[in-house]
């Protein structure tokens, strides 16, 4: 999720909420930590979900790390593990595809 990405979009959320808020609490007495917990974060869930389920995405859909770090099939994620089931002269589809079938949902 500590990506540039995430950080640029926090960012543009952030300077995208009214300033009145901030200031009306401070008015009320409240510190810098309680506008933030109170006040500002569960005003940015949503641009806290975003780069969450982007992140994810990315880390799932990723090939090419988990082969160049992990050398035992029983731990690769699904995607890396079907990667010896495609060989050079010979593939087998239908592992294959029941593989690709039970990585697929999440």
């Amino acid at each position: 999720m500590f990506t540039a990405f995430g950080t640029l979009l926090l960012r543009r959320f952030f300077m995208a909420l009214p300033r009145e808020l901030e200031e009306a609490a401070r008015i009320d007495g409240a510190r810098p930590f309680p506008i933030f917990w109170s006040i500002m974060l569960p005003l940015i869930r949503p641009a806290l979900a975003a780069p969450a389920v982007i992140t994810a995405m990315w880390s799932w859909n990723d090939l090419l790390w988990p082969l160049v770090v992990n050398t035992d099939p029983a731990k690769m994620p699904t995607s890396a593990g079907l990667t010896p089931l495609e060989g050079q002269f010979e593939t087998n589809y239908p592992v294959m595809m029941a593989g690709s079938l039970i990585a697929s949902p999440p």
